[in-house]
């Protein structure tokens, strides 16, 4: 009897608590903003401002994987 009482009662809460859950509202899927499509800028053959004849300063792969395996050998 006390089992049927309690369960009466949350059947009852619960019956009365999904009217002021369904007026809280979600989300609103058409509110979504669209991103522009991705596209590659007009000037992407450039290369940054600089003498380009000037690459003594320049280093090879094979120097700068032997800089970043061995440091500078400066020491």
């Amino acid at each position: 009897m006390q089992n049927k009482l309690l369960l009466t009662g949350v059947i009852v809460a619960i019956i009365a608590i999904l009217p002021a859950c369904s007026k809280m509202g979600g989300p609103d899927e058409f509110s979504v903003l669209k991103n522009p499509p991705l596209i590659v800028p007009p000037d992407y053959h450039l290369s940054p401002p600089g003498d380009e004849n000037d690459l003594s300063n320049a280093y090879t792969p094979q120097e700068i994987a032997k800089k970043a395996l061995f440091g500078d050998g400066d020491n």
